[in-house]
């Protein structure tokens, strides 16, 4: 239960936390640990639509396309996160578009969120079209930018899913995919949206570790797509060759340096026997998955 504050703002007084500030410290803390604990149980009515995320997203990476996130404020952040993490190195499939630029990881952009044209402008200056599809985040859905992002988008008919606190915004009335993770109010009204923007990290989180998953970049457990760029990625290379592998340090570096630095391979290489340029080429074969390589091997 909850008392609204006004018609225009979404955030809602908690009555469960209204006495929140003659609280202990101790008791303050464990009140907001038992509200966290809601956002989880928020996210598993959404499971299905998540799943067609997931699904739909690999379809656009599969067909030689990129997932798009956009978003303002704390969500574009969250965005820009989440794109940077799937591929460390850049210029990946996932792309993050905040408003107001990269300057505005670091400092609030909030004129940026207001200009509906930007939106559209921000997307055509990275070319994107219909073999892309767009996920937006917003808490509202009620952030101009976005609007001008997600009608470009669908002006173009690419795929565009909306994640939202507000299933009856604009925004996502422009969807073919709303994710609606209802976490209640928060636990201080006027102070953000910690749980909404908490709901959309894990929801992010599922995304990019499910499409790691379904692209090939993930063996077992393991990420295995790494790229020796750095002396610390190298390291990072060996380690999961090691582990993959079940072998020591020295057969995995040496593993790694007859292929070139090519993570998948080496594994391929240390579990079959197989050389360098055979286990490329049955990976090429098994479009860079290398459970199903394995199942082929000889």
């Amino acid at each position: 239960m909850s008392i609204k504050l006004t018609d225009a703002v979404m955030e809602r007084r908690s009555t469960v936390t209204a006495d929140i500030d003659r609280l202990s410290t101790e008791d303050m803390l464990n009140v907001i640990n038992q509200e966290d604990k809601r956002i989880a149980d928020a996210i598993t009515p959404c499971l299905d639509e998540i799943t067609r995320l997931v699904d739909q997203a690999a379809a656009a990476l599969s067909r030689g396309g990129r997932l798009v996130i956009v978003g303002a404020g704390a969500s574009g952040r969250a965005g820009m996160l989440a794109a940077s993490e799937f591929t460390p190195q850049g210029h990946g499939p996932v792309v993050g578009l905040i408003a107001g630029g990269p300057q505005a990881m670091l400092n609030e952009k909030s004129e940026a969120a207001y200009d509906y044209d930007r939106g559209v402008l921000d997307l055509q200056a990275i070319g994107f079209n219909d073999k892309d599809m767009l996920l937006a985040l917003t808490v509202g859905g009620k952030t101009p930018w976005v609007w001008g992002a997600i009608r470009h988008a669908w002006s173009l008919g690419a795929p565009v899913a909306v994640l939202t606190r507000n299933p009856q915004s604009e925004a996502a009335q422009l969807a073919s995919l709303v994710i609606a993770p209802q976490t209640g109010a928060e636990v201080v009204a006027g102070y953000g949206n910690p749980k909404a923007n908490a709901a959309q990290k894990l929801v992010l989180n599922m995304l990019t570790t499910g499409l790691a998953i379904r692209s090939g970049r993930v063996y077992s457990n393991l990420r295995v797509d790494l790229q020796g760029d750095t002396t610390q990625w190298c390291e990072r290379q060996i380690a999961i060759v090691m582990e993959a592998g079940s072998c020591s340090r020295a057969v995995a570096k040496a593993a790694l340096e007859r292929c070139d630095h090519h993570c998948k391979t080496a594994i391929l290489m240390v579990l079959t026997g197989m050389e360098a340029q055979d286990a490329n080429a049955l990976l090429a074969q098994n479009n860079g998955f290398v459970r199903v390589a394995l199942q082929e091997a000889p």
